[in-house]
């Protein structure tokens, strides 16, 4: 039965729906003119893309000016034999791997052709449960047959933590035919699981570990930063440039380290995930990135990291609003933290992080890369103006102010282990019908259900729909957080298995 405040979050949704749309159709509104009008808000972002819209990292040159195709002496990123041969040599020269890959797709393109480059058809993986949509959608290409490992929960704060080696020992020991391990780590909030024990573990069953570190772009540049997951025994790394490092959005990078994976391989795979009219303005802002971080990236982060400690010390002594960092360490399988994100914790204040999210955004003009129900998201980079990371911390004080201490309610936003009944592949095929979302309970899910930011499945096609799961979508759904994934926008239907 459906909540009063739940019914009204669905007519108000309606009632906005509607208004929005009437709204556009009778300005025809350009969405090139809303970026402009956008770009001239003040807003601040302490969000991606890691440039945070420096146009100064360009020269200021028109990309239209160097939007090319592959004309004679600019070379073809699919059969590289000249400048971008060059500037992928330069990058694995600094990053030290074996080969390193530019990709135009965003890590999704190379999470894709990555797990394609080490399975068959029906083969079996081991995956992290908070991975992204991308490693699912690849499961369901080449029909894989999954196993799960799931991250730790770090209730205090509702967010995941690490990986334990032992439990993916225990899968590994019981599934000898796997072929590959694909995990998360950083995780989207940070946290960087043991990879050097757990490469140990998985190399011992005679397998591979992929590890999508789309968040972790960053890391190496100082030695105040985690370790990259290739300098620990990974064998292929995926990397979101224009995630913390100053690139255009949809750039990114994907690293072999190691002889267990054949690079030919790869290279095919990514031949048919890759577009095949690949952006020499993305190309050109990942090389020029990577230059800058060589010539320039340590002195940069040591500068951030000293504004970074200051403004979580002096938010940590507010009543009610705190950015864990160092404490969130040796406990809950987390081996390190990216210093560089913030979680802006609002336990016992009576307040959402939804809630405080639209404060920082309507009343500062900063707007957080996401509103979580206990926490906001910050992202940082070098390319951050420092005196609006401190009018950041003035803001969150001037906040934690207006608070009274309130407990929260306990809602769990921990990771459900549904029971598995079909494979996704195998859920694809089977006729469905078309349910009332809330009146799917113990029926086997036909579609994803996604909380976006950052795309982890709270379901997954071929998985039983619980009570547990409904009330959980209720709560994301009543916060105004965003699901997304069923072929119903309006979030009301879903489809499940006949």
């Amino acid at each position: 039965m459906e909540s009063n405040s739940y019914k009204n979050y669905n007519n108000n949704s309606r009632n906005n729906y509607k208004d929005n749309n009437e709204d556009y159709n009778c300005q025809k509104k350009s969405f090139y003119n809303e970026l402009i009008e956008y770009s001239k808000n003040g807003r601040y972002p302490l969000h991606m893309p890691g440039h945070k819209r420096n146009e100064r990292l360009f020269d200021g040159i028109d990309p239209y000016k160097v939007d090319i195709t592959e004309i004679d002496g600019f070379d073809n990123l699919h059969n590289p034999k000249g400048i971008i041969l060059d500037a992928m040599k330069n990058a694995s020269d600094f990053f030290e791997t074996d080969r390193t890959w530019f990709l135009v797709n965003g890590s999704s393109c190379g999470i894709l052709a990555a797990i394609s480059a080490v399975t068959n058809i029906g083969d079996k993986i081991i995956i992290g449960r908070n991975c992204h949509k991308a490693v699912y959608n690849c499961a369901k290409l080449r029909n894989l047959d999954v196993e799960y490992v799931y991250p730790s929960y770090i209730a205090k704060y509702g967010i995941n933590g690490g990986y334990n080696k032992g439990e993916i020992e225990n899968i590994l020991k019981k599934n000898r035919d796997v072929k590959a391990v694909v995990l998360t780590s950083p995780t989207y909030d940070g946290i960087v699981s043991d990879i050097e024990e757990i490469a140990r573990v998985v190399h011992k069953y005679n397998t591979v570990l992929i590890v999508d570190e789309a968040h972790g772009a960053h890391f190496g540049i100082s030695e105040k930063i985690p370790v990259p997951a290739y300098k620990l025994g990974a064998d292929l790394v995926i990397e979101s440039t224009h995630k913390t490092l100053p690139a255009m959005t949809q750039t990114a990078l994907l690293h072999l380290k190691g002889d267990r994976i054949d690079a030919g391989k790869v290279q095919e795979m990514l031949s048919i995930y890759e577009t095949s009219s690949p952006s020499y303005v993305l190309m050109c802002s990942i090389d020029k990135c990577i230059r800058e971080i060589q010539k320039n990236g340590q002195q940069r982060y040591d500068e951030l990291l000293n504004v970074i400690n200051k403004i979580r010390k002096n938010v940590n002594k507010c009543k009610y609003i705190s950015i864990p960092c160092e404490e969130l360490k040796n406990e809950n399988n987390v081996f390190d933290v990216d210093v560089t994100k913030l979680i802006i914790n609002v336990n016992n204040s009576g307040i959402t992080g939804k809630q405080l999210g639209d404060i920082l955004r309507h009343k500062y003009n900063i707007e957080v890369e996401m509103d979580s129900l206990k926490y906001v998201l910050g992202i940082t980079t070098i390319c951050d103006d420092y005196k609006e990371l401190e009018r950041l911390a003035e803001a969150l004080k001037e906040i934690d102010k207006s608070l009274e201490e309130k407990q929260n309610e306990k809602i769990s936003v921990e990771l459900l282990k549904n029971k598995r009944m079909y494979s996704i592949y195998e859920t694809d095929l089977k006729e469905k019908n078309t349910v009332n979302l809330f009146d799917s309970k113990d029926c086997i899910s036909g579609e994803f259900v996604f909380l976006y930011p950052p795309g982890i499945p709270l379901v997954v096609p071929g998985e039983v729909i619980t009570e547990e799961l409904l009330e959980q979508i209720k709560v994301y759904l009543e916060a105004n957080m965003n699901i997304s994934g069923l072929k119903d926008n309006s979030n009301k239907t879903i489809e499940v298995v006949k």
